[in-house]
């Protein structure tokens, strides 16, 4: 197989999927995308929320050595 034939199969592939789902999206009915808006991995999420949170910074136990130089060799 020539090096355009597989570019040209492959730019087919990713239209098919983008089509599949555009397809997809379209055709769930709009009580499904309301539930998973309000349940789903960003339900509650506004503009206001993404400040709130807290930042802990985690920690392993190892030693903070700073900008120390280290002979690898």
């Amino acid at each position: 197989m020539s090096i355009a034939l597989l570019v040209v199969i492959g730019i087919a592939l990713v239209a098919g999927g983008v089509g599949v789902t555009f397809a997809l999206a379209s055709a769930l009915p709009q009580d499904v995308l309301q539930r998973a808006q309000d349940n789903g991995r960003y339900a509650g999420l506004t503009a206001d929320d993404q400040g709130a949170a807290r930042v802990t910074r985690a920690t392993t136990g190892a030693r903070n050595l700073g900008h120390q130089t280290i002979n690898a060799i």
